[in-house]
C-alpha cells in the first residue's frame, strides 16, 4: 500500500512539473517551485521531527532523532519517505484523524513536484538546446544582437521559416528568456558570442560553403551595435565566408555606417548592408502605409491635378527624417510642393540640419514657422490652409502631446471641410488619427520594413537594368555600390504605390502620354532623393573641368575613366535639373564621350521596369 501511494504521488508531481513547465514561463515556474520547496521543508521538518520526539528518552536519543530528521527531510526530495515513523507517532499520542496523513502526503507531493521540477528544468533547456545547436549545422542563421521587446518580435516572425534558426546575443531578463525559448531560438549570453570572439563561428557552425548569415544589430547603443558588426566581420574574413553569404541590417546612421560595412571589390564586408536609425525607419513606415500620391488627384494621362502642401508638427530628430522623406515622395509631374514645418525649437535645432542639406532647402519651398503645435500661429495657418492641405504629421517625440495636438488639429480642419487623417510619429510606429473612426497603428515589425525581400528583389531588378541584361542579377547586386541600392530602393518604394494608384501597372494601360508623364515626375522624384541625400547641381564651369578631364583620361587611354556628369566625392550631380534641360545635357555629354545617353529615356525605362516588375507578380 505505502509503495502504491509513493508512486501515485510521485507520477502526479512529474506530471504536475511537465504541465507547468509547457505553460508558464520560467520566472512563474521557478517562483511556484520555491513556495513548494520552502513548504515541504517545513512541513517535513515538523512531521518527522513529531514522528523521532516519541518513544524516545535522553538527550543522545534526542539528537539522533533530530539527525533521522533531517535526513529524511532531505530523502523526501529524492522520492522517498518514511511514513511508519510518522504514523508510530500518531498512535502513541492517540491521533488517529485521517487529516494528518493527507497533510503528510501533500507536504511530499510539494517535494516531489520542486524535485521534479527541477530535474525537468535543467534537463528539458539542456536537451533543447543541444537539439537547436544540432540545427544550425543544417538551417541557415538569423542573428540578432540586442534583446529589446522589438527584437523579440523581430525574431517572432523570423522564427515562423522553419528553415532558419534564429540565434540572439546579449544579456535577456527572464521574461525575455522564456520569449526567446518559446519560439525555439537559441540564446548566448557568455563573453565569446557578445565579444564576439575567437570560436564563435564554429558555435554557430557558420562554415565557408555552408548555409547563409543574416546579422541584425538592433542594440539601442549605435556604437555597440557597430562594434560588434565589425568585429564579427573581421571574424567572417579570418574563416573565409563568401560575402555573398552574409547579409547585415545594423541600427545606426545610414550616412556614416552603411557604405563601410558592405562589400565592394577587394573590400571585404557583408554582402548585403541596410542601415537605419529609428526615426529614419519609421519615416519609411510612413511613405509605405500612407503614400502621398494616395490624396493626390491625377488626370487621364497620370499628371497631377493639384499641389503637395504638407503640415509637419515637430522637428527634431523624427521630424527631420520624415521632412526628407516628405520632400522625397511628394513630387509629381503638375503639382507644385510646399512644407510648413512648425517646432517653437526651429533655430536652436536645425542648425545640421540646414547645413547638410543647404541644397534641397533652396530646391524646395519649405518654409519654418518657430511655434508649437499648440500656438495661435498653428490655428492662423489652418484657418487659411484647411482647404488646401494634403498630408499632415506630427513628430513631437511626445506620444501623448502629439495625440492632443493630432485631435485638435483633426477637429479643425472637419470644420473646414477637409477630412484628412492626421499622422502622428513615434519611435518605431506610426498612428493614423481619424475623426470618429479607429485609430490605426502600425509597427516596424508589423510591416516586415526590417526583412522585406520584395523590396529588394524589386531594387535588384532595376539595377539589373543598368547593366548587362545577360549578367546574373545577384552578382550584378553584389557589385552594385551602397548609395545605387539605397536610389533603386526609393525608386520602386515611390513607383509601385503610384503606378497602382493610376491604374498603370501594366504596359497595355499605358499609353504614350501618360509614360512621358510618369517618366517625368520618376525624374522629379529622382532629383528629390539626390537632394535629400546631401547632393546639389554641378555648375556647367565644374562640368566642362570634367569633361576636359575625361577627354584627357581617354588619350591616355586610361580605363577607369570619370563620369563627367556625376562627381560622388562631393556630391555633385549635372543631372539635378528640370525635365525640359535633359536633352541638352544629354546632347552635351554625347559630343565628349561618343555615346548616346537620352537621359530622359532613362527615366521612363526606370518606369517601365517598374511596371514590368508589378506586371510580373499578378
Amino acid at each position: 500500500m505505502l509503495t502504491d501511494v509513493t508512486v501515485i504521488v510521485l507520477s502526479a508531481a512529474v506530471f504536475l512539473a511537465l504541465i507547468l513547465y509547457l505553460a508558464l514561463e520560467q520566472k512563474q515556474r521557478e517562483k511556484l517551485m520555491g513556495i513548494a520547496f520552502f513548504i515541504s521543508a517545513g512541513g517535513g521538518i515538523i512531521m518527522y521531527g513529531f514522528g523521532y520526539s516519541h518513544g524516545h528518552d535522553g538527550v543522545l536519543s534526542h539528537v539522533s532523532g533530530m539527525l533521522k530528521t533531517l535526513i529524511d527531510v532531505g530523502r523526501m526530495y529524492v522520492g522517498m519517505n518514511n511514513e511508519p515513523i510518522f504514523t508510530k507517532a500518531l498512535e502513541i499520542t492517540g491521533s488517529k484523524n485521517n487529516i494528518w496523513m493527507v497533510l503528510f502526503w501533500v507536504v511530499h507531493f510539494l517535494a516531489y513536484y520542486s524535485m521534479a521540477s527541477a530535474a525537468i528544468l535543467a534537463l528539458g533547456k539542456g536537451a533543447i538546446r543541444k537539439l537547436q545547436l544540432i540545427l544550425l549545422n543544417v538551417r541557415d542563421v538569423e542573428l540578432i544582437y540586442g534583446i529589446t521587446d522589438s527584437s523579440i518580435i523581430l525574431g517572432r516572425h523570423l522564427a515562423a521559416d522553419k528553415h532558419v534558426s534564429v540565434v540572439f546575443v546579449g544579456e535577456a531578463d527572464s521574461g525575455q528568456e522564456t520569449a526567446i525559448r518559446t519560439m525555439g531560438a537559441v540564446l548566448f549570453s557568455d563573453e565569446t558570442a557578445i565579444g564576439p570572439g575567437e570560436g564563435f563561428l564554429n558555435l554557430l557552425s557558420v562554415k565557408p560553403k555552408k548555409g547563409n548569415l543574416r546579422v541584425y544589430a538592433l542594440s539601442p547603443d549605435e556604437n555597440a551595435n557597430h562594434n560588434y558588426v565589425l568585429h564579427l566581420r573581421d571574424l567572417l574574413q579570418k574563416a573565409n565566408i563568401p560575402t555573398d553569404r552574409t547579409s547585415l541590417v545594423l541600427l545606426g546612421r545610414e550616412e556614416r555606417h552603411g557604405a563601410g560595412l558592405q562589400a565592394d571589390g577587394d573590400h571585404y564586408g557583408y554582402g548585403d548592408v541596410k542601415t537605419f536609425d529609428t526615426s529614419e525607419l519609421t519615416a519609411r513606415l510612413l511613405m509605405q502605409k500612407y503614400p502621398i500620391c494616395n490624396v493626390i488627384d491625377f488626370d487621364e494621362n497620370c499628371r497631377a491635378t493639384e499641389d503637395v502642401e504638407v503640415l509637419l508638427v515637430g522637428f527634431g530628430r523624427m521630424g527631420q527624417e520624415v521632412l526628407k522623406k516628405l520632400i522625397a515622395n511628394g513630387q509629381f509631374a503638375g503639382s507644385e510642393f510646399r512644407a510648413f514645418v512648425f517646432d517653437p525649437r526651429i533655430d536652436q535645432i536645425d542648425g545640421f540640419f540646414r547645413t547638410r542639406y543647404e541644397a534641397m532647402l533652396k530646391a524646395y519651398n519649405v518654409s519654418f514657422e518657430p511655434y508649437s503645435g499648440e500656438s495661435r500661429q498653428l490655428c492662423s495657418f489652418l484657418m487659411s490652409h484647411a482647404k488646401t492641405l494634403k498630408y499632415v504629421v506630427i513628430a513631437t517625440g511626445n506620444l501623448i502631446k502629439g495625440r492632443g495636438i493630432a485631435d485638435d488639429i483633426l477637429e479643425m480642419l472637419i470644420k473646414n471641410g477637409n477630412n484628412l487623417p492626421v499622422y502622428q510619429c513615434c519611435s518605431g510606429t506610426v498612428i493614423c488619427h481619424k475623426m470618429n473612426d479607429v485609430n490605426e497603428t502600425s509597427s516596424l515589425h508589423d510591416a516586415d520594413i526590417l526583412y522585406d525581400g520584395d523590396m529588394d528583389s524589386n531594387a535588384m531588378k532595376i539595377n539589373h537594368y543598368y547593366n548587362d541584361p545577360n549578367g546574373s542579377m545577384q552578382e550584378q547586386w553584389l557589385r552594385c555600390d551602397y548609395f545605387s541600392r539605397m536610389s533603386c530602393r526609393a525608386s520602386t518604394d515611390f513607383l509601385s504605390p503610384l503606378l497602382h494608384r493610376l491604374h498603370a501597372d501594366k504596359r497595355e494601360l499605358v499609353s504614350e502620354g501618360k509614360l512621358q508623364n510618369l517618366g517625368q515626375t520618376e525624374h522629379l522624384r529622382w532629383n528629390a532623393f539626390h537632394y535629400t541625400m546631401g547632393y546639389s547641381p554641378m555648375s556647367r564651369e565644374t562640368w566642362e573641368k570634367r569633361a576636359e578631364e575625361f577627354k584627357r583620361q581617354e588619350r591616355a587611354q586610361e580605363s577607369n575613366r570619370i563620369r563627367i556628369s556625376k562627381d560622388t566625392a562631393n556630391k555633385q550631380h549635372a543631372c539635378l535639373v528640370s525635365w525640359d534641360e535633359l536633352d541638352e545635357l544629354s546632347e552635351r555629354e554625347n559630343k565628349v564621350t561618343g555615346k548616346s545617353l537620352d537621359y530622359k529615356q532613362m527615366d521612363i525605362d526606370n518606369v517601365l521596369v517598374v511596371i514590368d516588375i508589378l506586371e510580373d507578380k499578378d
